[in-house]
């Protein structure tokens, strides 16, 4: 695989396309990032990173997700000298602005892709899984952890101790729901919807006027 420094020497702004150019995938921006701002060897922040990219959901991902393309890039658990918030750009992987590196790792994920079946559930459901099983870098799991807000990590804890995942009310509810014909589900889900729009009417109404309706 050709390195970044073998292929454009010193990266910079003029060698390389615009970071900052908004119409690239937000992987890609940060490659370039990396690339022409922060340099091989160097530490970045967490901070530096979301200021680069405001607008961007879940841009700690899309910085995990470049070492499924052979990009070093190490924390403080690799690296004791940098603190939590920190990280280091050791080395560049696959060159993944170009067109060609791009076109190759689109066909690359519509590979690993699971089919499309005429359920939906069942398609996101196996992509969900197909996600997760590949996710195996303990690493990228801890990052994912920290990124969760308090009350998430208390509840992940609560799992942890019961050593399941207790499903909501809603859950039990679809499950069940799933569990009828579809002839029964038709009808399940006409009757549902009849329930929510006659409460929401009823919302709508001042209180004497609920009184008179009933």
């Amino acid at each position: 695989m050709l390195r970044l420094k073998e292929v454009c020497g010193l990266a910079t702004d003029a060698q390389l396309p615009d970071w900052a150019n908004e119409k690239m995938p937000t992987k890609v921006r940060v490659a370039l990032w990396l690339a022409t701002q922060v340099g091989e060897g160097n530490v970045f922040s967490k901070d530096q990173l979301r200021t680069a990219f405001p607008a961007a959901a879940q841009i700690d991902r899309r910085v995990r997700e470049l070492r499924n393309h052979d990009w070093v890039i190490a924390t403080s658990r690799d690296d004791v000298s940098l603190a939590p918030h920190e990280m280091r750009f050791v080395r560049a992987g696959a060159l993944i602005w170009e067109p060609g590196v791009r076109a190759e790792l689109r066909e690359q994920s519509r590979a690993l892709a699971p089919p499309r079946t005429a359920d939906p559930e069942h398609y996101f459901e196996t992509r969900a899984l197909t996600t997760i099983r590949q996710a195996t870098d303990p690493e990228a799991v801890w990052e994912r952890l920290q990124e969760l807000s308090r009350d998430e990590k208390s509840i992940i804890l609560a799992w942890i101790a019961m050593g399941r995942r207790p499903s909501s009310p809603v859950e039990l509810a679809w499950r069940a729901y799933r569990s009828l014909p579809e002839a029964r589900r038709r009808e399940m889900a006409a009757r549902l919807g009849e329930l929510v729009s006659s409460e929401l009417h009823d919302e709508s109404l001042a209180p004497d006027e609920r009184s008179v309706e009933r």
